[in-house]
């Protein structure tokens, strides 16, 4: 016999504004549950209810403890899933709100307090015994995001945006077939549509691609779900106005753990002396004269006093042509740096400006020059003599797990 599809649904707080909002959804879960899928509830607080408990608390004490101030605005998630297993009771469901004082209660955190990190396996002990049961045997757990408890005890609260990382977790713990996050937009945009009037939703992201738009302020999913979710565990993103099994946008895959890539060909670094960042016609001749050469550009930056880009291609030919700014009075100097290897740096939870410094620093202790760095979200980029490439890569490898 086939074991029964699960899935892990969680709705935001900009989705249970009201009453109405809570009836639509109990609904939209009530319809899985009739044809036969294990549905597991994952509620955010109403919407400006954490915010309104803060500012109460603050308002009493600005120097309540953070620990208190966690225990008092989780108890926003503990309404609403008190709310949304009412709705399902109502029509019918059988429905159990799991809050951090339940048996049953699966999230367990360390105690850094307001940005606390889940510990998997005493979350995955959890959930065998408490809540896997629970919808074996067809019932339908109503948990609060957001929140944890620590071994010790302590309510604790995983960040702004944390009961993402709890539905993912839940997820991960009970091998769901997928996790649905229910929005009041239809998916992932390509661009923020209440700025961008031809922005599209996009039908299917890469976890890397999903990481790399919800680090530039995309309204994609709270960063910390990267670090939890595995690869086999599908996230679909889906509008509160259809079923949960509707079009969206689907994440699949997961961030490498850590991963060093050397670029396939020696490159080289193209050195333009003046100001062309702000000149996007420049911008568009350097790049111009790298293709002409039949190059590829790598990478860029800038400032007002130079620019560097990494080049694969000829060297002599590209430099040649990217004098022709020099003539034009668009810089003042140009100048290249042959025989150089490309090395990209990208992991789960990489913290790409402190794993820089200390790759750099290794490196240059031993006398491998290192004239190109850029740091990004979870990844960064290095330059170094292509001649020295393997003992490179060993060397930033060592530091990553140090």
């Amino acid at each position: 016999m086939a074991s029964k599809k699960i899935i892990v649904v969680k709705y935001g707080g900009s989705v249970l504004e009201d009453g109405l909002a809570f009836r639509n959804a109990a609904e939209a879960v009530k319809a899985e549950c009739e044809r036969g899928v294990g549905v597991v509830v994952v509620v955010s607080a109403l919407k400006g209810v954490t915010d309104q408990l803060l500012g109460v608390a603050e308002d009493i004490s600005p120097d309540t403890p953070r620990d208190v101030i966690d225990h008092i605005i989780g108890l926003g998630e503990e309404q609403s899933a008190r709310l949304m297993a009412s709705a399902l009771k109502g029509m019918g469901v059988d429905a159990v709100e799991i809050t951090p004082d339940s048996p049953s209660w699966p999230i367990v955190t360390d105690e850094t307090y307001g940005d606390a990190e889940p510990i998997v396996e005493e979350c995955l002990s959890n959930v065998e015994l408490g809540l896997k049961p629970l919808v074996e045997r067809g019932r339908i757990p109503v948990v609060c995001g957001f929140t944890g408890r620590s071994p010790a005890g302590n309510i604790t609260t995983l960040g702004r945006g944390g009961s993402d990382t709890t539905a993912v977790i839940l997820g991960r713990c009970l091998g769901a077939d997928e996790v649905v996050l229910v929005k009041d937009v239809a998916g992932v945009y390509s661009a923020d549509p209440k700025k961008v009037e031809s922005a599209r939703p996009i039908g299917r992201l890469s976890a890397w691609e999903a990481n790399l738009m919800a680090s530039a302020g995309a309204e994609v999913l709270h960063d910390k779900v990267f670090k939890y979710k595995p690869g086999d565990l599908p996230i679909r993103i889906v509008s509160k106005h259809g079923p949960l099994d509707g079009d969206g946008t689907m994440i699949d895959g997961t961030l490498p753990k850590h991963s060093v890539e050397t670029y396939e060909s020696p490159v080289f670094m193209l050195n333009l002396v003046g100001d062309i960042v702000s000149k996007p016609s420049s911008l568009t001749r350097v790049t111009e004269a790298v293709e002409a050469a039949g190059g590829r550009s790598l990478g860029l930056k800038g400032n007002g006093e130079s620019t560097l880009l990494v080049v694969d291609g000829d060297p002599l030919e590209t430099l040649n042509g990217a004098h022709k700014l020099v003539e034009s009075r668009e810089v003042k100097a140009v100048s290249c740096t042959e025989d150089l290897a490309y090395l990209s740096v990208k992991g789960r939870g990489l913290d790409a400006t402190e794993e820089v410094s200390k790759a750099k620093k290794a490196l240059t202790g031993i006398g491998v020059k290192v004239p190109w760095v850029q740091v990004g979200h979870s990844w960064f980029s290095l330059l170094v003599d292509h001649h020295r490439v393997e003992e490179a890569v060993e060397i930033v490898k060592a530091t990553l797990k140090g």
